[in-house]
């Protein structure tokens, strides 16, 4: 058997971890009002990698109620692929190439092109003229159409059949399984070590700057691989520099939920910035917004070059800064708007 994809029934957990692997899907399971997330028993959809991460990692014990297994060869061609852009970008990357970026977003795109949704609408526009002459021709599949202002043309929306749909979910879903045991094995390490982790996203986490080694030696005598590194299935800390070849590390930092944290960054040289994170508000937007709420508080600007956020004035770390006030506010519960038209 080289895979399957089945329902399993969650009969019993032998590891309660802070960070679970066990997806609770409300669909799947109605009767259960739990997070998501969650260490509890329940009906879950897996792959062969997700199964043996949940035995691994949370001794877990399941009934394999339905699913689809494979019995021939797996094709791990993509493997080979991925390492070439890698490498590529790495080149791109020493050279400042900024071709780097658009390879950098080949590979995150190669997940996400195979396991696309149906696509069940799409847009035509015509010129004026001939609009009348496409309705005729198209009137089966038309959803609404409207003139756009200003020009001679129209615009339509359409249904697409999805008949001619196709993906690669099976390979998709086997990219994201192996993702996440990337992370497992690292996070799993560290939580079996009792060492804090204050916040995990999808392909980071933040820890102490000391436990670094402690992880990386037990993650050598558990796996066999170096942990720190830049190469694939790598980490490595990058938070980025305020001044070149010198390390930054979070003096201060601020959780106040899923990609919505600031870190307030120092070096050697007692340098200071900010590492700011708010998904779907841009990094100027951030600043300007704080810096208008907090006008006594020291004032500070978006570095674009640097992707970091630069104080300005006279102060030091201990320093009461308008960003660190406004992501204080947010994790006191205050509602703040914030108007992205100011980018």
């Amino acid at each position: 058997m080289s895979g399957f994809f089945v329902l399993i029934k969650i009969t019993e957990i032998g590891i309660h971890r802070h960070f679970p692997l066990i997806v609770c899907d409300p669909e799947l399971n109605p009767e259960l009002n739990v997070p998501r997330s969650s260490n509890t028993c329940c009906l879950m959809y897996v792959d062969h990698i997700t199964l043996q991460d949940l035995i691994k990692y949370q001794g877990v014990k399941c009934e394999v109620l339905q699913g689809y297994y494979y019995d021939g060869n797996r094709d791990i061609r993509i493997r080979n692929e991925v390492k070439k852009l890698f490498e590529l970008r790495l080149k791109y990357k020493k050279e400042g190439n900024p071709l780097q970026e658009n390879i950098k977003l080949i590979l995150n795109s190669i997940y996400g092109k195979t396991i696309l949704s149906p696509i069940e609408s799409k847009i035509t526009i015509v010129n004026d003229k001939d609009a009348i002459r496409y309705a005729i021709r198209n009137y089966n599949h038309i959803v609404k159409f409207e003139g756009l202002d200003g020009s001679d043309k129209t615009i339509f929306k359409l249904t697409k059949s999805i008949c001619r749909h196709f993906n690669f979910c099976p390979l998709g879903v086997n990219i994201l399984s192996m993702s996440k045991r990337i992370m497992c094995e690292v996070f799993c390490t560290a939580e079996d070590m009792g060492l804090q982790i204050f916040y995990q996203d999808c392909d980071s986490m933040h820890i102490f700057n000391e436990d670094i080694p402690k992880l990386a030696a037990e993650f050598k005598k558990r796996y066999g691989r170096v942990l720190i590194g830049k190469n694939l299935g790598q980490f490595h800390s990058d938070f980025a520099e305020i001044t070149p070849g010198k390390q930054s590390l979070a003096y201060k930092s601020i959780f106040c939920g899923k990609k919505t944290y600031i870190d307030l960054l120092t070096n050697d040289l007692n340098e200071v910035a900010f590492h700011c994170r708010m998904k779907g508000v841009k990094q100027d937007v951030i600043a300007l917004t704080a810096n208008e709420m907090f006008p006594e508080a020291i004032q500070c600007y978006y570095n674009e070059d640097k992707n970091i956020h630069i104080p300005v004035g006279t102060y030091d770390k201990d320093s009461e800064f308008s960003l660190m006030k406004l992501y204080k506010a947010l994790h006191d519960g205050q509602e703040i708007a914030f108007d992205l038209c100011k980018s």
